[in-house]
């Protein structure tokens, strides 16, 4: 069961045991009033009643209200609630008792609390075990005539059977939904492993794996889409490592991934939320910015190029080096623009900063 279905499902389950827990109550509550109002319940007997049943299940409902997902919601809210079980039970004035009552509200716990379910199923046998038991033992033949004895016996006997046909039927239906539970718990299991093995692929095929940022393919495709879907003034920024060959040649190709890493992590935090950003090439990266002035976005790559030439990279423990960048910004205000003319520019004006000295951002031409 996924996190959100599981959350949803205990919340449902607290709130329909609050709102039958405070049904339950009244009525219990109702038939002590009624033996107390015929003389056979003493009024602090009525009173310790009351609190316990009614002090459970306020409490359960505050407990709902502070947290809806709390199993303190069906543990406080069944604790007075079952008091005033035993009690109706063990101290019944009359031959049939409300037997069945909690056995049924336990059941909207069943999936969640299996382990509650069967202590309650066991108590409640017990006790009506001990009730039976003393029935038979304090009820006289001679006393109440061998008829009314006979119309008692099997008052009981019914009383029994019937208890212990509900309570395999319930556990049954226990069993049933625990089974069905699994079962459904497997087929949300297997979708979830086919849904991150497909969000693992899709990761594969679109982001670029060292760096962390969108592939060439796919940083195309976003760029063509959002070209297509807007007719803001857009702008392509690639961005070039000056000298990357000799970082390569004089540390090694590990050496590059890390100033390629460095340089990534550098990019995401400069260009944020700003645009989309892609890795087209060995050590070329491009950012699509739309909604901006040429004059914003120079000011962006600007203060990229400054915070690169700055930055040491830590190589390893001993060596730091620093690297310089180029850049080209193509910059358009036409709402057919593609991303292939958007390119052009870019690397036209790109190979132009590298031609004069590299270490700088060349702006192209208006298209």
């Amino acid at each position: 069961m996924t996190k959100n279905k599981e959350f949803q499902y205990v919340r449902v389950v607290n709130f329909i045991v609050v709102i039958v827990s405070w049904v339950m109550v009244v009525i219990l509550s109702a038939g002590f009033f009624i033996e107390f109002e015929k003389g056979t319940r003493s009024l602090g007997y009525l009173l310790f009643i009351l609190l316990m049943g009614f002090g459970s299940v306020i409490a359960g409902t505050l407990f709902y209200v502070k947290d809806q997902l709390s199993r303190y919601v069906r543990y406080v809210t069944f604790g007075g609630f079952y008091i005033m079980y035993v009690a109706s039970l063990l101290t019944a004035t009359t031959d049939i008792t409300f037997t069945f009552v909690f056995p049924c509200v336990t059941l909207f716990c069943m999936y969640i609390d299996r382990w509650f379910m069967s202590i309650v199923c066991s108590l409640v046998l017990i006790l009506n075990g001990v009730y039976i038991v003393h029935k038979f033992n304090t009820v006289s033949k001679e006393d109440l005539g061998e008829v009314a004895y006979n119309q008692f016996t099997t008052v009981m006997l019914i009383h029994g059977f019937v208890l212990l046909l509900f309570m395999a039927s319930l556990l049954a239906i226990v069993y049933v939904f625990y089974r069905l539970m699994r079962a459904m718990d497997h087929k949300v299991k297997e979708a979830e492993e086919a849904k991150i093995t497909e969000e693992r692929l899709y990761f594969r095929a679109t982001i670029d794996g060292l760096t962390g940022v969108f592939n060439r393919r796919h940083f195309h495709e976003i760029v063509q889409e959002q070209l297509d879907d807007t007719s803001e003034e857009s702008t392509l920024l690639l961005l070039d490592i000056d000298d990357f060959k000799q970082v390569n040649d004089q540390y090694g190709h590990l050496a590059g991934d890390q100033v390629l890493i460095e340089f990534s992590s550098i990019l995401r935090n400069t260009i944020q939320n700003q645009g989309v950003i892609g890795r087209v090439g060995g050590e070329e990266f491009a950012v699509f910015i739309k909604g901006r002035s040429e004059l914003e976005v120079q000011e962006v790559a600007e203060r990229l190029r400054n915070t690169i030439k700055n930055y040491w990279i830590r190589l390893n423990e001993s060596k730091q080096i620093t690297i310089t960048i180029s850049g080209g910004i193509a910059y358009s205000k036409k709402s057919d623009t593609t991303f292939e003319e958007l390119y052009q520019q870019a690397d036209k004006a790109l190979y132009q900063s590298k031609e004069s000295g590299k270490n700088k951002i060349t702006l192209a031409h208006f298209i």
